[in-house]
Formats: C-alpha cells, structure tokens, sequence
C-alpha cells in the first residue's frame, strides 16, 4: 500500500482584541478549513503562543495530515 504525504496547515492570529473574539475567529477559520477539506486525516495537532506582557499574544496552530483518496 502506498503511504500519502503527509502535509501541514499553519492557521495564526494575534490577539488584539481584549474580549478574545480573535480567537474565536481562528476557531471559525480552523472548523470551515476542516469542513471544506473531509477527505484528510488529522495525524497531530500542534499549538504555541508568543507574545504577552508588552505585544499582542499570537497564537499559531499546526495540522499536520494527509489527503485521503
């Protein structure tokens, strides 16, 4: 059987709305990819912030999958 390549999708946003509804935007943007894309299997996904105290918190979420047939 032969193996897929595995890809990656990289969503980010920075946070520059104190009621968080950036984050809520990322969350729309992530669930409407996944909802476009049915034909993929999820294999890990990743998530990191940056930012804080002075700059606006970014946060970056990684999927990594593969496309199915």
């Amino acid at each position: 059987k032969r193996r897929n390549i595995m890809k990656m999708k990289l969503f980010g946003k920075a946070n520059t709305k104190k009621d968080g509804s950036c984050m809520t935007d990322l969350e729309n943007e992530i669930n409407d990819w996944l909802k476009n894309n049915p034909n993929i299997e999820i294999l890990d996904i990743k998530q990191s912030a940056s930012g804080g105290s002075f700059h606006d918190t970014k946060l970056f979420v990684t999927v990594w999958y593969e496309e199915g047939e």
